[in-house]
């Protein structure tokens, strides 16, 4: 069981002024998926703050976190220059100059270890990864953060039928279920729930969170990390645009949409 280096209090109040700098960047390159960021901000937050990913420059033993719904991915950016593996001057120079960094996560930038954006392949890429470093004796856990439109994609369930067959416990599921799609809410489309039972039947245990409450938060890794015969899915209810009253809940928060200079400054406002 790891054991946090920072306090709930200190990892919460961090995380305030890194989704402050975060988005105050978004303003300055005019780009983003700040509903998708916003409803996974906490958990990730949590998950390099608290360390529950151990990540060490220059290590091949590295934790891996997988935002299979790469829309979200540059949430993982101000973190990974925290820990030194991107370089400042890149965080600097995104939206000025040439930069390495962009909305979508590609795996030409250190930390991130997948190209994502297609969805409904996070999993499967897991699974691989697992399997590879398991026969080379490499004791390494892989995070992956899935939404719900990816429970669309028959890859995904081909893919967790494969990881419960061979009990790939290294591997940890979060699903964000915001109950916003491009498309609108799910129940209008196909339906997801119950979404309980649908993954007890391929064999995985669950637990329920509320994915902005940090003391559910630190529960839900916790069971993703504690020991069990059976592979691990977190389900976290969160909310779309989480922090920022105009996207809250709001299927239209998905993209950038040129929002106004009025509407940068109330978001900036309200996230502080």
């Amino acid at each position: 069981m790891f054991k946090n280096k920072m306090s709930l209090t200190e990892i919460k109040s961090l995380g305030l002024k890194i989704k402050y700098d975060l988005f105050e960047k978004f303003c300055k390159v005019q780009e983003g998926h700040p509903g998708s960021v916003l409803s996974i901000f906490d958990i990730v937050n949590y998950l390099y703050l608290s360390e529950a990913l151990s990540i060490k420059v220059g290590s091949n033993k590295n934790d891996t976190l997988i935002m299979s719904k790469g829309h979200a991915a540059a949430v993982q950016y101000p973190y990974l220059v925290r820990l030194g593996i991107i370089d400042r001057k890149e965080w600097d120079n995104w939206g000025k100059n040439d930069s390495i960094l962009r909305v979508f996560g590609n795996n030409s930038i250190p930390g991130i270890d997948v190209t994502s954006g297609s969805l409904g392949y996070g999993v499967g890429i897991a699974a691989g990864m697992a399997i590879a470093n398991r026969h080379n004796k490499i004791p390494t856990e892989h995070f992956v953060i899935i939404s719900e439109g990816e429970l669309y994609e028959g890859s995904t369930w081909e893919a967790l039928i494969f990881v419960a067959h061979h009990k790939l416990k290294e591997i940890k599921i979060i699903l964000d279920i915001n109950r916003n799609m491009i498309l609108g809410r799910p129940e209008d489309h196909l339906s997801l729930e119950s979404l309980e039972a649908k993954f007890h039947a391929f064999n995985f245990n669950t637990k329920r969170i509320n994915g902005h409450n940090y003391e559910e938060i630190e529960a839900g890794i916790e069971f993703l990390k504690s020991q069990g015969e059976q592979p691990r899915v977190l389900l976290a209810d969160t909310i779309k645009g989480k922090g920022v009253s105009f996207m809250e809940d709001r299927a239209e928060s998905h993209y950038w949409g040129g929002l106004s200079d009025e509407q940068m400054k109330i978001m900036l406002e309200e996230l502080k």
